[in-house]
């Protein structure tokens, strides 16, 4: 049974303990990606397992902290996972895959130009959209529980588009921000964060209305 090194990883909005091997490969174990998806500890290698058709071969370690073994997997296995759970909708490793990609492309293009950008800085930017996309799950979230409560079924994705289309045109007066949120300036971030806050506490307020009229009694603060 292999001991691995631990260090704490920084993603900015969340931290983890990332694995050294003895030979200085790198891993981590299956609580921690538990943790950072928001998956059920205790069901996480099942659920991999299933998500990854069973491709799923784990191996055990300790810790130079710990005596009790845990299931840990290489970076690869962790890649798969973020992109399988990606494919399924799932909003955290979606993000996941957006920021790692563009902090690879971009980390690319500063060394290119000279430029240099700060770890702090990168985590600032990973910590922002992570708060757009954790407030955002907010009242999307809702909408689709209390659809399924009204009508048995979860909304449309044009329905989703065009709740989001209605929130942008009171706010802001335009349909969208070209699919990407962190085109928003401060001052229109603050807007949308608040909106999302009013959303779900209009839902506590209200049990009973439907999704459409819930945004509606959202934005009518605005």
């Amino acid at each position: 049974m292999t001991k691995a090194i631990v260090s704490q990883i920084d993603l900015g909005f969340a931290k983890f303990e990332g694995l050294m091997l003895p030979d200085g490969s790198y891993a981590i174990a299956v609580p921690q990606i538990a943790d950072l998806i928001g998956l059920d500890r205790n069901q996480a290698s099942r659920g991999i397992k299933r998500l990854l058709d069973n491709e799923f071969n784990p191996t055990k370690s300790t810790t130079e902290y710990t005596k009790a073994a845990v299931n840990i997997v290489d970076l690869i296995t962790f890649r798969k996972i973020i992109r399988a759970l990606d494919r399924q909708g799932n909003p955290i490793a979606t993000a996941l895959v957006d920021a790692f990609f563009e902090e690879s492309v971009e980390r690319r293009y500063d060394t290119a130009f000279g430029k240099k950008v700060t770890e702090s800085e990168r985590n600032q930017i990973l910590a922002q959209r992570m708060k757009r996309l954790i407030a955002r799950r907010g009242w999307t979230d809702i909408l689709q529980e209390r659809h399924i409560e009204c009508y048995g079924t979860k909304p449309t994705p044009k329905q989703f588009r065009d709740w989001t289309v209605r929130v942008n045109q009171v706010l802001f007066s335009k349909t969208h921000f070209k699919c990407d949120r962190d085109n928003m300036q401060a001052e229109e971030q603050s807007i949308i964060e608040t909106f999302e806050k009013m959303a779900v506490r209009r839902a506590g307020q209200n049990p009973k209305e439907e999704p459409t009229i819930l945004l509606e009694l959202a934005l009518d603060t605005f």
